[in-house]
């Protein structure tokens, strides 16, 4: 039964559960160049944790649905908040040792708790929302992603300077605790009873049923595509910036304009899907993001340019992000939805394993930071033609419904 309007206090502690996910994520990516210092290692020696927090991002969102059939969504986002705090403090409280195995082991644990908060946070919102805004409720709790990226972008240089490295995670992790506290409070206890169906349904395998099984595997190479390039730049402008001439101390700016524009890109992605339709929109604006791309790995530009330049990037790239994950509400009943959100989220966090260890290597291989946001740009360009054959398989699902609803006249 639908329920009325919008509960918005659910969704509002919802996106800042994960804006502070994207706060941690950001927090490793901007602190990087400080470390590399601190530490004396080659930036790229820091491939081992950043690929570690997305391993562990992609066990978290792989067992939320199984876990979402078995507990609360309230619960479960309380769990994947405290775990990722927790341990983001632990790795503040290491990093005097200067030891790359235990940080990166903790880094491991902190993205078990990040994965299971999205797709948690996403059900559990639109849960208590309408049916008819499920998308909207989607797309404003999944925007909390590049939110917290954008505040570490804009304020990370900031907090380096005054609390340092260790004081960043102490933020990055203080914060999801205090979180944890309103959300215990604040959240509606009571929510429907799991039902040995309901158990049933959350089985990976229903998301391959009937007139599912194309769009499930359009979507999957969808979002690891996208999100192979979006983690390349969300985990390394900052450090290839550097290369474009950029003190450390600068070079967060670029994340924060990156992000700052994928902020906007969430924003216009509601009302063009609602005009043009959301496999429409996923093919348009990550388009504009490659050619942005493609303008900063060739052409020459100065610095307040290639700000702008990362910004449509950022718009582009992380619209195909949230894009996927409302696609993904859209398409999946409520009963396989945690289980929909989470595998097409893990897909993509695969991709974000994939892509901030290729660009690592490549770091390591001593390309300049030119080619190395040139190559990236390629996995748009093939997410884009996945998103073509999903607008074809939208039209053609709605054509043969349509002339179903004719011949039952």
């Amino acid at each position: 039964m639908s329920k009325p309007g919008i509960h918005w206090p659910v969704v509002l502690l919802c996106f800042f559960a994960v804006l502070l996910d994207g706060f941690d994520t950001a927090a490793l990516s901007f602190t990087i160049p400080t470390l590399s210092k601190e530490w004396a290692s080659a930036p790229a020696a820091f491939t081992l944790p950043l690929v570690l927090t997305n391993i562990g991002v992609v066990a978290g969102y792989l067992a939320a649905g199984y876990v979402g059939a078995r507990m609360r969504s309230r619960s479960v986002v309380l769990t994947g908040v405290l775990i990722f705090a927790a341990a983001t403090v632990l790795t503040a409280a290491i990093l005097h040792l200067k030891s790359m195995p235990v940080f990166a082991a903790s880094r491991l644990v902190t993205g078990l708790g990040l994965g299971l908060v999205l797709p948690a946070g996403v059900s559990l919102a639109t849960k208590h929302s309408a049916d008819g805004r499920r998308e909207l409720v989607s797309v404003a709790v999944t925007l909390g992603l590049a939110s917290g990226s954008s505040l570490g972008g804009f304020f990370g240089g900031k907090l380096l300077h005054s609390v340092g490295s260790a004081g960043v995670f102490y933020v990055a992790g203080l914060a999801p605790l205090l979180l944890a506290a309103v959300m215990a409070m604040v959240l509606p206890k009571r929510e429907p009873t799991v039902e040995s169906s309901a158990k049933q349904e959350a089985k990976v395998s229903r998301l391959f049923g009937p007139g599912l099984r194309l769009p499930t595997a359009l979507i999957w190479a969808f979002s690891f595509l996208i999100f192979i390039t979006a983690y390349v730049l969300i985990s390394w402008v900052p450090t290839l910036l550097t290369g474009y001439g950029f003190t450390a101390g600068k070079a967060p700016l670029g994340l924060a304009f990156l992000t700052l524009g994928g902020i906007a890109g969430g924003l216009v992605l509601i009302p063009l899907a609602a005009r043009i339709g959301i496999a429409r929109a996923l093919i348009l604006m990550p388009a504009i993001g490659a050619v942005c791309m493609v303008l900063v790995a060739t052409v020459p530009v100065g610095e307040t340019l290639l700000f702008v330049l990362l910004a449509g990037a950022g718009f582009g790239v992380t619209a195909g992000q949230i894009g996927q994950l409302t696609l993904a509400v859209s398409i999946y009943p409520a009963s396989t939805r945690t289980t929909g959100v989470g595998w097409a989220a893990a897909l993509g966090r695969i991709g974000s394993i994939v892509g901030p260890g290729v660009a690592g290597l490549l770091l390591a291989l001593a390309l300049s930071a030119q080619t190395i946001v040139l190559v990236t740009a390629v996995p748009v360009l093939v997410a884009i033609a996945c998103a073509v054959g999903l607008s074809r398989v939208r039209s053609t699902a709605g054509r043969e419904r349509d002339g179903a609803l004719v011949r039952s006249r």
